[in-house]
């Protein structure tokens, strides 16, 4: 009751002590579980730790002596009945509480070396077959029924380590024991149909051996094309992406050979053939592109699409197939650098003499033209062929490049000793080397390298003197290269040559290194293989340009500094040595008849009735007066060419040279005094048809066979083109023409209205068509020369002052720099032609204008034959009545047609030169004196008040 009494006044929230013993003792019994004494710990043999021994660790166990003493005296002594203690899976039950807080006692065990590198695991009973051992795993696969459906049972098993050594030669293209290579069918095949080890289903293996059939042959297909490539095709993008595949599979291999020689099992096997087949895939798809006809820039192409495509590929595929681009670039960006000049041109230099040579995708070819006498002529110069620049490169990069080279080749031709024409010059201002770069850190380090250089190499030309020159210091770079070896065995004693031999057999006694060691695609390749559990990262999260602007970014800020730098001193050097001005002006003074002198020298040879006829006559010899062709006083036309040579004698050179003082003309003796590019008359090549025209001295087209003969010099064909010529003729042609019908209407005002002429009854129709021809005259003329042809050729010498300023100036500006270069100047020159043939109405979409102003000189010139020859009193009054009222008439009609047709394209806003200059608005210097509609001021100098305009 007590303890009762004491449990009420316990601690209600206290934790009861489940383990406390009970208050009450039960009786004792002998043969119950309770009668063990659970706290006799010290009779427990479970209690009796043996004794330290640290010397006889490998000692076998001894027997107690004791032990046996105590068996041996009581042998004779009565067995006692004792009794056993309970035990249990060798467990004593007397002390089940107690063991558990004890250690646990070790048999005795027989210590080996080999038990103690390899210590025994304790071995559980397998829940599932696999992880029973590979041999239950076959047992279970090799019965009939196959209950676990993986179809092994007809598998021949072979030995691990065999097999897998066998894939990996497999993988690298080796026959072996297991695999062997077919000819006929270019794969590998296995030697036993069906293949397995031990501890693996059949379509395990097979799936890893086909993966692994799939890499050899690969591997196979590309070392194929490397050796085709070196016997067959080998030109250099070729040759450079064979030694790439080359070396990707010199680094395979040596990477499997090393690191992966002895594969601890099938998967790493697996694991690693499957990092080996996508490198190999990249290039297999890569050759399998590439034709027996493609040439080296269409191999490049085709690389830089591959390149292209695995942009957002792994990091170590887009590094590997950059480096690979690089590669098989470099022999194209080097022709490239020798172009452009910033390399020194290796092997025998392209020079114009060898027609047919082509260096890449510069050519020496001839382009036919029609020369000034209607011949063909071959015009030998260098040609940019189109189909050999990759598709990827921009048109102005293309353009500039071919540019900066052919300006280059003019001054080391023409002017051997230019600073630009020594390779000293440009190699000590180290200009960069053309590379692809595909990050905005290394752009933007390529264009302060070239900003440096452009200033150097600036600097360098201003400084430039023969003593300088000498003085400069080669650079190691790739313009010039270490330099090559000689043998220079003449002048060497025995001793020496004995000292050599013994180096270089000491040099070729070393072993050879490896090739990949520092080689960037083989370190690419060696960290791809190096770890092939490693998560491979992807490459399309870093912020790299666009590929459309990789080709501008890497190449074309070299390119447009060398084609400012070369630019600039060409037009120096045509300016300054070849009188380029001076050209230009003749062209002007002769062609566009801008000279006054000449064509009032040109008109009276032509025209002028009362000179001296150069014509042969039987019997009759000439005066020695001036003579001259007598167009509109004669009969018999066209004139031979010993007329044209007597008329036209002293014609241009006494216009060139002008008159001495004094008043008297210079020596009219042609070949005393040589004009430049042999300027002279010549007869144009007609067909049969424009000959019979010529045919007629009345007829509109009576001078078409007289022209210009110019032939530019050398040095400024790239200015003055056969092109341009072609377009000077035209211009000619049309102010020939004009320029008689000046002389014509001149002539008829006088026929018509002098006393002295023998024409007196003269009607007022004839009056008439007399004061309107001649005002129609006057306005076409006056505006043809001083709209159509000074406003253009005045802006274009505007252009041509500031160029020669600037040339003379030591700054530099973008006038002479990106704006003007000697093909600029061409297209200017070529623009300003255009613009004054636009005027002139000789475009094509122009025939239909020009040929009613045909047909209104042409009714012109039939009324000033009908004048002169009433004057001559060779005609009768009433035919000549009717005569000039009809072509009165039929005048007047074609005058206003003409007018109408000139007012309608006057409407016209985007008629005129705003609509051929479209796209050269970035130009600032451009030529703009045809922005205004000039067929608008045509219609006012003809037109003013409306006269001819129908009510």
């Amino acid at each position: 009751m007590s303890m009762f009494a004491q449990d009420e006044t316990a601690d209600v929230f206290a934790i009861p002590d489940f383990w406390e013993p009970p208050q009450w003792e039960l009786p004792k019994d002998d043969n119950g579980f309770f009668a063990f004494e659970l706290n006799e710990t010290q009779a427990s043999p479970l209690w009796k730790l043996p004794e330290d021994q640290p010397n006889q660790l490998f000692a076998l166990p001894t027997i107690d002596p004791e032990g046996e003493r105590a068996d041996s005296s009581t042998a004779d002594a009565p067995e006692e009945e004792q009794e056993e203690p309970l035990l249990e899976n060798g467990f004593d039950l007397r002390d089940l509480w107690m063991a558990l807080d004890k250690p646990t006692l070790r048999p005795p065990e027989y210590k080996t070396w080999n038990h103690f590198e390899a210590p025994n695991s304790s071995w559980t009973k397998p829940l599932f077959i696999t992880e029973a051992g590979p041999g239950a795993t076959d047992a279970l696969m090799g019965f009939d029924q196959d209950p676990l459906r993986l179809e092994s049972s007809g598998f021949s098993v072979v030995e691990a380590r065999p097999y897998c050594n066998a894939l990996l030669s497999l993988a690298l293209g080796r026959e072996s024991v297991f695999f062997s290579w077919e000819e006929e069918t270019t794969t590998f095949k296995p030697a036993l149909p069906k293949i397995r080890i031990s501890g693996y289903s059949g379509k395990t293996i097979q799936e890893v051996q086909k993966a692994c059939l799939r890499c050899g042959n690969t591997y196979r297909r590309l070392r194929q094309f490397v050796e085709t490539t070196y016997k067959k095709h080998p030109t250099s993008c070729r040759v450079a992406l064979a030694s790439s595949v080359d070396k990707a599979l010199l680094v395979i291999q040596s990477s499997i050979a090393l690191h992966h020689q002895s594969p601890r099992s099938i998967l790493q096997v697996q694991s690693l053939i499957g990092q080996t087949y996508t490198i190999l895939k990249q290039f297999d798809s890569l050759v399998a592109k590439i034709r027996r006809g493609h040439l080296d820039e269409d191999v490049f192409v085709i690389v830089y699409q591959q390149a292209q495509s695995a942009e957002y590929a792994e990091i170590h595929l887009r590094d590997m197939m950059r480096e690979v681009l690089r590669r098989v670039s470099r022999p194209w960006i080097e022709l490239v650098e020798e172009w452009i000049g910033t390399r020194r041109e290796v092997g025998v230099p392209l020079g114009k003499h060898e027609v047919g040579r082509q260096k890449g995708f510069i050519k020496v070819e001839s382009e036919t033209y029609i020369d000034d006498f209607g011949d063909e002529v071959d015009e030998v110069d260098y040609r940019l062929d189109t189909e050999r620049i990759p598709s990827f490169m921009p048109d102005d990069i293309v353009k500039s490049l071919f540019e900066v080279g052919r300006n280059l080749r003019f001054i080391r031709t023409t002017h051997p000793s230019h600073p630009l024409a020594q390779s000293r010059t440009v190699s000590s201002s180290r200009p960069p080397t053309l590379e692809w770069l595909f990050d905005w850190d290394a752009i933007v380090l390529l264009e302060s390298k070239v900003h440096s250089y452009e200033h150097e190499l600036r600097n360098a030309i201003q400084q430039h003197s023969p003593e300088t020159l000498t003085n400069l210091q080669m650079p190691r770079w790739p313009m010039g290269g270490a330099a090559g070896y000689q043998l220079q065995f003449f002048g060497l004693d025995e001793i020496q040559l004995q000292d050599r031999l013994e180096a270089s057999k000491q040099d070729f006694a070393q072993p050879m290194g490896d090739s990949t060691a520092e080689d960037p695609l083989g370190i690419i390749i060696r960290e791809r293989l190096a770890d092939v559990r490693t998560e491979i990262g992807n490459a399309g999260t870093d912020f790299t340009p666009h590929w459309s602007l990789l080709p501008v970014l890497s190449f074309g800020s070299i390119i447009s500094v060398q084609s400012k730098v070369v630019g600039r001193e060409s037009l120096k050097l045509l300016f300054t040595s070849h009188d380029l001005r001076q050209h230009l002006s003749l062209q002007k003074e002769f062609q566009l008849l801008g000279n006054g002198f000449f064509c009032s020298r040109l008109s009276h040879a032509l025209f002028n009735p009362d000179l001296e006829t150069a014509e042969r006559q039987a019997g009759v010899a000439h005066q020695g007066g001036v003579m001259g062709l007598r167009l509109s006083g004669r009969d018999t036309w066209p004139p031979a060419s010993s007329e044209l040579r007597l008329a036209l004698m002293g014609v241009l050179t006494e216009s060139y040279e002008g008159p001495v003082k004094g008043g008297s003309s210079q020596s009219r003796d042609g070949e005393a005094h040589e004009l430049p590019g042999d300027l002279s008359f010549g007869v144009r090549s007609l067909s049969n048809e424009e000959i019979d025209k010529c045919m007629d001295p009345d007829g509109l087209e009576a001078l078409d066979f007289l022209r210009l003969s110019y032939k530019p010099p050398q040095a400024l064909g790239s200015i003055i083109t056969p092109i341009i010529l072609v377009q000077y003729d035209r211009i000619f042609k049309l102010l020939l023409r004009v320029l008689r019908m000046q002389y014509t209407v001149n002539r008829l005002f006088r026929d018509v209205t002098a006393r002295e002429a023998g024409w007196h009854d003269v009607e007022d129709v004839s009056v008439r068509f007399c004061y309107e021809a001649r005002h129609f005259v006057a306005g076409i003329s006056s505006y043809i020369f001083d709209i159509g042809i000074e406003m253009p050729w005045r802006a274009f010498g505007s252009l041509l002052d500031k160029i020669e300023a600037d040339l003379k100036s030591d700054e530099v500006t973008t006038l002479s720099g990106s704006a003007i270069s000697p093909d600029r100047l061409r297209e200017q020159h070529s623009q300003v032609l255009d613009r004054i043939m636009l005027a002139l109405l000789l475009r094509k979409r122009q025939q239909p204008i020009l040929k009613l102003l045909d047909d209104i000189f042409r009714v012109i010139l039939k009324f000033a034959k009908f004048a002169r020859l009433r004057a001559d009193r060779r005609s009768s009054r009433s035919q000549g009545d009717a005569t000039a009222k009809s072509l009165y008439k039929t005048f007047r009609r074609n005058v206003e047609v003409f007018l109408t047709v000139c007012k309608g394209l006057s409407e016209k806003g985007d008629y005129g030169g705003k609509k051929d200059v479209a796209g050269d608005k970035e130009d600032s210097e451009r030529i703009d004196a045809l922005d205004n509609n000039p067929i608008a001021q045509l219609v006012l100098k003809l037109d003013m008040f409306s006269y001819y305009s129908k009510a």
